[in-house]
C-alpha cells in the first residue's frame, strides 16, 4: 500500500515522539493514581498511531461519556481519552460550581505529594494568565500557555512560582467545560522537560469535547434524581476559622464529619472546595457561596468571609458549611437537564402546586403554550407527569 506522503509525515513524527517518550521513561514507574485508577504512563506508539490516525478525541470518548455513571468514573475516561490524542505528564479534571464557578471536586492522573493551597490562591487570587473563569468567556473555551505567550510559559505566575519549580511542567493546555453559558467542569493538562509544547491541532481536540463532558458531569451530579441527600447530612451548620496558610485554626465539633464528606484531608490540606471558596473570599473581601456534592451524594453549601480587623496580613476566613436548602438544589437540577429559562419559570410554577391555566396567567401564556413547554421538561427531565417531576425534583 502506497502511503501519502502528507500522512508519512504525521507518523512519522508520531514515531519520533513515542519513541523519545520511551527513552526518557523510567523503568518501574508507571502506575495507576492512587485517586482514580488511571494509567500514569503514556500510551505504546501503536495505540497513539492506529487512534490518531482512524478516530477522533470525540470519537473515541463519544460513548464513553454517556456511559459515565460518577465523578470517578468520568475522570477515568477523560484521562485514558486524552492520553491517546493529547499526551500529557500531568492532567487534573475538576466539577465546577455552575453559579460562583468555582471547583467542588478534582481528579488528578497522579498524586503530586501537596495539598491545592497554591493552586486555590493562584486561580482565585490576583488575575493571571488563562485562569478558568476567563476561559470560560472564550469560544473555544481553551487556552495553551506556550500559545498565548509566544512561547513564554513562564509568563503566567502559577508556572514560575510553583507549577514549574516544584514540578517540572513546561507547559499547559487549559479548557473550561461549557454548556449554555454555564461552567460545569475544567481540564488542565501539563506536560514536562524534553516535552514538546502543547500544538494548535491539540487545542482543537480538547476543544471539541468540552460540551460533551460538561454535559456528562451534569448527569452524574444528578444521576437518578434531580438532588440527592443522605442520612449522613449534618444536623446543623459547621463552622471554621481557617488562616492564611489555608489550615483551620478553629473549628466546631461537627466540622471533622463534614471535611469527610467533602472529600477529606489531602496531605493534611482541606478539600479543594474549601479551599476555593476561602482564596476568593479573601482575594474579593467578600462573602462567597458554592454548593458541593459530597461523597455520600449529600449536597452541601459551603459560604465563606473574611474577618475584618486582621492587620495589614491576610484575613482569617470564617467557613460555613450546612445542608443546601432544597429550592436551591430543584433549581441547580433543572439547569443541568438543559431546561430553558422559560421552562424553569414554568417548572418552579409546578412544584409550588399551581394549576395549568394558573401558570398560564402568572407568565403571561396560553395554557396550550404552557402544556408543549411541560411536555418538554417532561422529556428533558425523564419523566411522563406533573407528579413524577415533582416527586424527581423535591423528593431526590
Amino acid at each position: 500500500m502506497v502511503v501519502p506522503a502528507a500522512t508519512g509525515v504525521v507518523v512519522g513524527l508520531w514515531i519520533e515522539w513515542c519513541r523519545h517518550d520511551r527513552e526518557r521513561a523510567v523503568p518501574g514507574q508507571a502506575g495507576v493514581s492512587q485517586k482514580c485508577g488511571v494509567p500514569r504512563s503514556r500510551p505504546r506508539a501503536h495505540d497513539v498511531l492506529v487512534s490518531s490516525a482512524t478516530r477522533s478525541l470525540r470519537d473515541r470518548l463519544h460513548d464513553r461519556l454517556l456511559a459515565a455513571v460518577d465523578r470517578e468514573r468520568l475522570a477515568t475516561v477523560l484521562f485514558d481519552g486524552l492520553a491517546h490524542h493529547v499526551p500529557y505528564d500531568f492532567a487534573c479534571f475538576a466539577v465546577t460550581d455552575p453559579t460562583s464557578g468555582l471547583i467542588t471536586w478534582a481528579a488528578k492522573s497522579r498524586p503530586l505529594g501537596v495539598g491545592d493551597e497554591d493552586f486555590a490562591a493562584s486561580e482565585y487570587g490576583p488575575p493571571d494568565l488563562n485562569q478558568f473563569a476567563e476561559l470560560a468567556r472564550r469560544r473555544p473555551p481553551v487556552g495553551v500557555l506556550s500559545i498565548d505567550t509566544d512561547g513564554h510559559p513562564e509568563a503566567a505566575r502559577r508556572m514560575a512560582q510553583y507549577m514549574g519549580p516544584q514540578f517540572g511542567f513546561t507547559d499547559e493546555l487549559r479548557a473550561a467545560l461549557t454548556s449554555r453559558s454555564a461552567t460545569w467542569g475544567a481540564l488542565a493538562l501539563y506536560r514536562g522537560p524534553g516535552d514538546p509544547p502543547f500544538s494548535a491541532g491539540e487545542a482543537d481536540q480538547v476543544a471539541a469535547v468540552c460540551e460533551p463532558a460538561a454535559a456528562a458531569v451534569q448527569r452524574c451530579l444528578f444521576a437518578g434524581s434531580g438532588a440527592s441527600r443522605s442520612a449522613g447530612e449534618p444536623a446543623g451548620p459547621a463552622v471554621m476559622v481557617v488562616d492564611a496558610s489555608g489550615r483551620a485554626v478553629q473549628t466546631t465539633t461537627a466540622v471533622p464529619a463534614v471535611v469527610e464528606e467533602l472529600g477529606g484531608y489531602d496531605h493534611g490540606s482541606l478539600p479543594e472546595n474549601v479551599l476555593a471558596v476561602v482564596a476568593r473570599s479573601r482575594h474579593g473581601d467578600q462573602h462567597v457561596h458554592s454548593r458541593v456534592r459530597g461523597r455520600s451524594g449529600t449536597w452541601l453549601s459551603i459560604g465563606a468571609s473574611p474577618l475584618s480587623g486582621a492587620g495589614r496580613g491576610p484575613a482569617d476566613v470564617v467557613v460555613t458549611i450546612e445542608p443546601t436548602p432544597q429550592a436551591q438544589l430543584s433549581r441547580l437540577a433543572l439547569a443541568a437537564h438543559g431546561l430553558t429559562a422559560r421552562e424553569e419559570d414554568v417548572v418552579s410554577l409546578v412544584l409550588q402546586g399551581v394549576s395549568t391555566q394558573g401558570i398560564a396567567r402568572s407568565l403571561h401564556l396560553s395554557p396550550h403554550t404552557v402544556q408543549d413547554h411541560l411536555k418538554t421538561v417532561f422529556a428533558k427531565v425523564g419523566v411522563s407527569s406533573r407528579r413524577e417531576l415533582t416527586a424527581r425534583l423535591l423528593v431526590g
